[in-house]
């Protein structure tokens, strides 16, 4: 009779650490929030024990909003208190204007409890491209929670003069829904006001000015561009404090 040893295989570190791998891997998985398109949205929003949110800045709110939403600002620093103030239960159907907002907001609140959570896709550009209805709102800052009013240049015109001529131009690209440029919006005012015989101030939202914003390639917000004689003197991302922008101003005017 043949007897066979049995074989007991000792697992080597190589192993373990795939192993390990494979349970992290398993257990980390990348959020992805529930999206319904236009159509979808629009019909099931309507259901019983619902509330339509958008996530957007009160500016834009008043811009026209999908009707019966209550407008709660994504970046406002009340955002969570205010959420909170919701059953956990109820079923909550989250816009922005492309879908990114309401993502990240989705992801927030599965975080904080909320279990059934809807984000529509592609947001307020997608509902209006299938021709859905938005209201409008007149009101000061009525059903809005948490933003502060972008000063904002509409034409490019009087931009693309400005930047050929002698005097300095500063260029602040932001948008209304981005919580840096906000904070930073006063210092730029001041900077309009204060010093407007040294430099000229323009304050660029990249949601209106799109061609503009390609133009000089703004990946980040906010961006910090300064210009004379049609040459880029200064290009920075992020927030600057007021010290800085006027330290720049008087580096390059």
């Amino acid at each position: 009779m043949i007897r066979y040893k049995q074989l007991i295989l000792k697992p080597t570190m190589k192993s373990k650490l795939l192993f390990l791998s494979a349970l992290v891997f398993a257990s980390c998985g990348t959020y992805k929030p529930n999206n319904l398109g236009p159509s979808d949205f629009n019909i099931k929003m309507t259901s019983a024990n619902s509330k339509i949110i958008d996530v957007r800045s009160a500016e834009e709110f008043k811009e026209g909003y999908i009707k019966g939403a209550v407008n709660i600002d994504f970046y406002s620093e009340n955002f969570e208190n205010e959420m909170n103030k919701f059953d956990k239960g109820e079923t909550l159907y989250l816009y922005c204007l492309s879908g990114n907002r309401s993502g990240q907001a989705s992801e927030k609140l599965s975080k904080l409890g909320f279990k059934n959570i809807y984000s529509l896709e592609g947001g307020i550009k997608a509902w209006k491209a299938n021709n859905l209805p938005l209201e409008l709102n007149t009101s000061n800052d009525k059903d809005s929670v948490g933003a502060t009013t972008a000063n904002t240049e509409k034409d490019p015109t009087d931009f693309k003069t400005a930047i050929y001529g002698n005097k300095l131009v500063f260029v602040d690209f932001n948008a209304v829904w981005c919580g840096p440029c906000k904070k930073m919006q006063p210092f730029v005012d001041m900077l309009k006001e204060e010093r407007s015989k040294e430099v000229i101030v323009f304050s660029i939202d990249t949601d209106e000015q799109v061609a503009l914003a390609q133009e000089y390639q703004i990946v980040n917000l906010p961006t910090v561009v300064l210009i004379k004689n049609g040459a880029v003197l200064y290009r920075k991302e992020g927030y600057h404090n007021q010290q800085s922008l006027n330290e720049l101003v008087t580096k390059f005017k």
